[in-house]
Protein backbone atom coordinates (compact mmCIF):
# COMPACT_ATOMS: atom_id res chain seq x y z
CA UNK A 1 0.00 0.00 0.00
CA UNK A 2 1.29 3.50 -0.93
CA UNK A 3 -0.16 6.71 0.72
CA UNK A 4 -1.52 9.47 -1.00
CA UNK A 5 -2.77 12.88 -0.15
CA UNK A 6 -5.56 14.67 -1.86
CA UNK A 7 -7.01 18.29 -1.32
CA UNK A 8 -10.84 19.71 -1.61
CA UNK A 9 -12.25 22.38 -0.68
CA UNK A 10 -16.02 22.96 0.53
CA UNK A 11 -18.48 24.09 -2.30
CA UNK A 12 -20.20 26.34 0.68
CA UNK A 13 -17.42 27.83 2.89
CA UNK A 14 -14.31 27.72 0.59
CA UNK A 15 -12.16 25.86 3.79
CA UNK A 16 -9.41 23.26 2.47
CA UNK A 17 -9.03 20.40 3.35
CA UNK A 18 -6.57 17.34 3.14
CA UNK A 19 -7.79 13.71 2.12
CA UNK A 20 -4.77 10.93 3.13
CA UNK A 21 -5.06 7.17 2.66
CA UNK A 22 -3.04 4.61 1.14
CA UNK A 23 -4.08 2.73 -2.00
CA UNK A 24 -2.35 -0.24 -4.15
CA UNK A 25 -0.56 1.92 -6.72
CA UNK A 26 -1.89 6.10 -6.54
CA UNK A 27 -0.40 6.72 -9.75
CA UNK A 28 -1.75 4.30 -11.94
CA UNK A 29 -5.49 4.12 -10.77
CA UNK A 30 -8.64 5.47 -12.15
CA UNK A 31 -9.48 8.12 -9.75
CA UNK A 32 -13.43 9.01 -8.58
CA UNK A 33 -14.90 11.70 -6.42
CA UNK A 34 -15.14 11.17 -2.60
CA UNK A 35 -17.32 13.34 -1.06
CA UNK A 36 -17.41 14.11 2.52
CA UNK A 37 -18.85 16.84 5.15
CA UNK A 38 -17.67 20.06 5.94
CA UNK A 39 -18.25 21.37 9.80
CA UNK A 40 -20.30 24.44 7.95
CA UNK A 41 -22.79 21.53 6.67
CA UNK A 42 -21.51 22.17 2.91
CA UNK A 43 -19.98 19.55 0.56
CA UNK A 44 -16.02 18.88 0.20
CA UNK A 45 -15.22 16.90 -2.83
CA UNK A 46 -11.53 14.85 -3.70
CA UNK A 47 -10.81 12.91 -6.35
CA UNK A 48 -9.35 9.64 -4.62
CA UNK A 49 -8.05 6.63 -6.12
CA UNK A 50 -10.31 3.51 -7.01
CA UNK A 51 -8.42 1.11 -4.85
CA UNK A 52 -8.92 3.46 -1.26
CA UNK A 53 -10.70 1.99 1.34
CA UNK A 54 -13.04 4.89 1.54
CA UNK A 55 -13.93 4.24 5.36
CA UNK A 56 -10.36 4.77 6.60
CA UNK A 57 -9.61 8.19 4.94
CA UNK A 58 -8.75 10.77 6.97
CA UNK A 59 -10.16 14.32 6.69
CA UNK A 60 -8.44 17.15 8.03
CA UNK A 61 -8.59 21.11 7.48
CA UNK A 62 -5.50 22.43 5.01
CA UNK A 63 -4.84 25.24 8.16
CA UNK A 64 -4.29 22.21 10.57
CA UNK A 65 -1.60 20.89 8.35
CA UNK A 66 0.50 24.29 7.80
CA UNK A 67 0.10 25.35 11.06
CA UNK A 68 1.95 21.92 12.23
CA UNK A 69 4.91 23.40 9.97
CA UNK A 70 5.33 26.49 10.90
Amino acid sequence: MTDFVREGACERCGREYMVAGASLNPGAETEAPATFRCACGGRITAFVPGSVNREKLVVRPKEDDEAALA
